[in-house]
């Protein structure tokens, strides 16, 4: 017994202490877990702060648009906006467009959005350049900028700011949050990126407008500051995308891009026109409609309904066309084809002065001669061979055709085709 060591006890901790300590492990990990959370979010706060401020477009800058006469409405805001073809940032070019260009305001005396679309072939004068391009080619030669300066200069129109986003950010985006439900005039679905990028590349005109406004709105609609705070991942995707598929001088950085979502998750109606493209069918050469063009333009110096500019045209089309003379000839030999062109032409609202005989009988397609250099009158060709049906050909001249030895704005000498 004298050996073995005394016996001892421990004391049993109590029950409130260990509580406590768990309380405090759980709390230190808890704090942990929090802080880490935190240095995530400030590092994707950093990267979307380096990633995505605005880019310098010289054609903003006061100095450059103090040089115009560019207006717009008090308080309004006017965005150019261009849709493009995939960047690939390996090839040193701009990506050619895809769509038609937009000129897209908000604010002001609007209570809806105006969106006004130029056709890519619409042809410009080139500030500075001397040259007459196709928008589709300017973008081509010197992009969002030059863009920006050529159409303040062609429409007289003030832009606050541009944007260049490729075919791809929207689906991009859509991939980045997964698949997001996109409401439209056809009710609702759930959309992929993929299907998004299919859309896009398909439809054309107000379609795509429609399109793209309802895929910004379900986008808006999820990108909220609890999705920012919960999927960084997520958040890095939409910031890489953004980065790299869309080009613009506004800041997207910390809450902006957030702030922006929720502007455009509000459910609105848009006003949406479009300037008209008129082709000649021989030449496959745009006519410009300058005065057609130039009610539209106005719409958006002052801020009014872009809806009005359908009856506008339709009178504007009266008033061009009832001042016209058309003279008709049978060029084909056949009895009473000139009287019977020239009664289907009075139907149709023409102006015919009188018929009579072609030098010679010859004529197999019908053919349309007019002052060459005068858009009235090419536009008017151009409709008069589609009241006339089949293949008409259209032949401008240096001079004013004569009937009578008196001069006439459209002669129209009658072919075989016209017996039918």
């Amino acid at each position: 017994m004298s050996g073995r060591p005394p016996l001892t006890f421990t004391p049993r901790r109590p029950t409130g202490r260990r509580w406590l300590r768990g309380l405090g492990i759980a709390s230190l990990v808890v704090a942990l877990l929090a802080l880490a959370w935190v240095a995530v979010l400030a590092l994707l706060w950093a990267e979307s702060w380096w990633r995505l401020g605005g880019e310098d477009v010289p054609a903003l800058r006061d100095e450059v648009t103090a040089l115009g006469e560019t207006r717009a409405p008090a308080e309004a805001t006017t965005v150019l906006v261009a849709l493009t073809d995939s960047v690939d940032p390996t090839v040193p070019r701009e990506s050619p467009l895809l769509a038609p260009v937009a000129l897209v305001q908000v604010g002001g005396p609007r209570e809806q959005p105006a969106v006004l679309l130029l056709p890519e072939r619409v042809e410009v004068d080139v500030i500075d350049g001397g040259e007459r391009l196709a928008l589709s080619e300017v973008q081509l030669e010197g992009g969002v900028d030059l863009l920006a300066r050529t159409l303040a200069d062609y429409t007289q129109i003030r832009i606050d700011h541009v944007a260049s986003v490729s075919v791809d950010a929207l689906p991009r985006l859509v991939d980045a949050v997964g698949p997001v439900e996109v409401c439209g005039r056809a009710g609702c679905r759930d959309q992929t990126g993929d299907e998004l990028r299919a859309t896009l590349r398909t439809a054309d005109g107000e379609q795509l407008v429609h399109e793209l406004a309802d895929a910004v709105r379900a986008l808006g609609g999820t990108l909220d500051t609890w999705w920012a705070a919960t999927s960084p991942i997520e958040v890095r995707r939409v910031v890489r995308a953004l980065e790299e598929e869309v080009e613009t001088d506004a800041s997207l950085r910390g809450l902006r891009t957030l702030d922006l979502a929720a502007a455009l998750a509000t459910p609105t109606r848009l006003d949406v026109d479009q300037l008209p493209l008129v082709l000649n069918r021989e030449t496959d050469e745009v006519i410009e409609l300058a005065e057609p063009y130039q009610v539209r333009f106005q719409h958006l110096q002052d801020g009014t309904a872009l809806a009005a500019t359908a009856e506008d045209e339709d009178d504007l089309r009266a008033q061009l066309f009832d001042e016209l003379t058309v003279a008709v000839l049978n060029g084909a030999g056949i009895d009473g084809l000139a009287g019977e062109v020239e009664v289907r032409l009075e139907t149709a609202g023409w102006d015919v002065i009188g018929t009579g005989n072609a030098p010679t009988f010859d004529t197999v397609t019908t053919t349309v001669r007019f002052q060459e250099q005068d858009d009235v009158l090419a536009l008017a060709a151009v409709e008069l061979g589609e009241v006339l049906g089949g293949n008409v050909s259209l032949e401008p001249l240096a001079a004013r055709p004569e009937f009578e030895d008196e001069p006439v704005d459209l002669l129209v000498t009658v072919g075989e085709d016209q017996e039918q």
